[in-house]
């Protein structure tokens, strides 16, 4: 199957319903990371609704029996559903959780990212990234290798550990790994053969404009801005909409002066040929690791613009509109406190630092038209250190590695009117919240705490109608979708990651449904 306009065929099968929007027909799926290229992760199913949501109990659950990072995000296609881990795809009745085919990607090279975030799929092939920065074309039916192509040199930190995206022929993937030094960039292959089509560097050096952000030369040639979670297109212009992380050393503001494009920045690109569209940075020579981790959301407001929603590691949410790139606002999602401060040796504290919005960024409610967002409230103290780079180890610039952080930490959910950046709602969870924010015609949001709940919520007040303790970290992909008539909704559980967050539990796939 090719997947076209995804907007265009989800409006072929919408109908009226009590709750704004059901989708009509017995499949609906779940195709890519966000849901739909341009990423705004809302459902148009409503069989799960307000008013029965408290029937809803877990039908089935897939063990992956292996241990480590648990953030993929799931594909539905067809009746199967698709998850990745590290180094291995499953491909599972996405009814019954019954087991399909499985691929175990042997790594040639040093392994570094772990934390696979999905596949993209595209005419029957699956795209997955892998630790030693190789990207691979499985057959979607059986699970065989394709080809498999060799996108960077892993021994210098280099991985592929994003989801990629795959539109007009292309798949989309970028190099993750800012925090060993990589010099960051996108590239786009041919779907067939896996042959590069155009390359893009996000940190420019030499003649290239913006080289001259970097005020030392030798910085930018290690100079971060990995990609490592997913992209948004909009296939009404072509736009590929790239977050990009942050600069390397990642806490070390002297040892590369200027504003460090293009870290820390959404890029924006023409998904054909490559070329530069425009670019906004959110953060100007970040010097706290706040990657613009998450892939933005476009979609239209109650005044018919269309908007780009997208939060950052900094602990704030921003609106933008699409036609002018002018900021409409910019909220506060979770504690911020003492930004603008230069760090010290003798050690600095601020907030969010292991914080803000992580790799699951807004999602937005046609129905109550509304903009969510999970983050992580989280505190540290970095003290200053010796900068010196060593290949493929990490490049911080710190004395205590990323910081010392508080003893305690949390999470927020907030409801946000984009158009003026009132806050309509906001949860408060005892744990960090990193997993993905799933809004549905049925007046529900789906998300999940890294203390193992999944939760639901009503849509336009916050009320929280279902609670499910799936035994491990929440920090995953959270899919809706519908299979002979029935909706059914996917839960990916059990997240252990470097960054731990009281990470627990081994990685699970738990579908629920009426």
């Amino acid at each position: 199957m090719r997947i076209g306009f995804i907007r265009a065929l989800l409006a072929a099968v919408l109908v009226a319903s009590p709750f704004g929007v059901q989708a009509r027909g017995t499949n609906v799926d779940w195709l890519m990371y966000n849901g739909t290229y341009t990423g705004d992760r809302f459902s148009p199913l409503a069989q799960i609704n307000r008013n029965n949501v408290s029937r809803l109990r877990p039908l089935c659950a897939f063990q992956l029996g292996e241990l480590g990072p648990m953030q993929a995000g799931p594909v539905i296609h067809n009746g199967v559903m698709f998850i990745t881990t590290e180094t291995s795809t499953y491909a599972i009745d996405a009814a019954n959780c019954r087991l399909k085919w499985k691929n175990t990607y042997k790594p040639v090279g040093p392994q570094q990212g772990r934390a696979n975030r999905g596949v993209a799929l595209l005419d029957g092939k699956l795209f997955r990234g892998t630790p030693d920065a190789h990207l691979l074309a499985l057959d979607e039916h059986t699970g065989k290798t394709l080809w498999d192509v060799t996108v960077a040199d892993s021994s210098n930190g280099s991985s592929t550990i994003a989801a990629p995206l795959a539109w007009n022929g292309k798949v989309y993937m970028g190099i993750a790994g800012s925090e060993l030094g990589v010099k960051g960039k996108m590239y786009a292959f041919d779907a067939k053969d896996g042959h590069v089509v155009w390359s893009f560097d996000l940190i420019p050096t030499g003649n290239q404009p913006g080289a001259e952000t970097w005020g030392n030369a030798d910085a930018a040639l290690t100079g971060g801005g990995g990609v490592w979670t997913t992209f948004t297109l909009d296939p009404s212009d072509g736009s590929l909409y790239i977050p990009v992380g942050n600069p390397a050393p990642d806490f070390s503001a002297d040892y590369r002066p200027g504003a460090n494009l293009y870290t820390c920045s959404i890029v924006v690109l023409d998904a054909n040929t490559g070329k530069l569209r425009w670019y906004y940075q959110v953060i100007p020579h970040d010097y706290h690791d706040w990657d613009m981790a998450a892939a933005p959301a476009i979609f239209r407001a109650a005044n018919g613009k269309k908007i780009i929603g997208f939060a950052a590691k900094n602990g704030y949410l921003y609106t933008m509109d699409a036609a002018t790139h002018k900021i409409l606002n910019r909220v506060a999602v979770t504690t911020v406190s003492n930004q603008s401060a230069p760090l010290t040796t003798e050690g600095t504290h601020y907030c969010p630092s292991i914080g803000g919005t992580e790799w699951n960024g807004p999602a937005y409610s046609p129905i109550d038209k509304l903009e969510y967002v999970d983050a992580v409230d989280w505190c540290t103290t970095v003290r200053l250190g010796e900068v010196r780079y060593i290949k493929g180890q990490v490049f911080l610039g710190t004395a205590n590695g990323y910081g010392t952080p508080d003893k305690s930490s949390s999470g927020w959910l907030t409801a946000v009117d984009p158009l003026t950046g009132k806050i309509a709602w906001r949860f408060h969870s005892d744990a960090p919240m990193v997993a993905a924010v799933t809004p549905t015609a049925g007046g529900l949001v789906f998300s999940g705490e890294m203390s193992g709940d999944f939760r639901v919520f009503n849509s336009a007040t916050g009320k929280i109608l279902y609670t499910f303790n799936t035994g491990g970290s929440v920090a995953g992909g959270i899919a809706t979708y519908m299979i002979g008539g029935k909706q059914y909704v996917a839960v990916v559980s059990g997240n252990r990651s470097r960054t731990a967050f009281a990470a627990a539990g081994a990685p699970i796939v738990f579908v629920f449904g009426l």
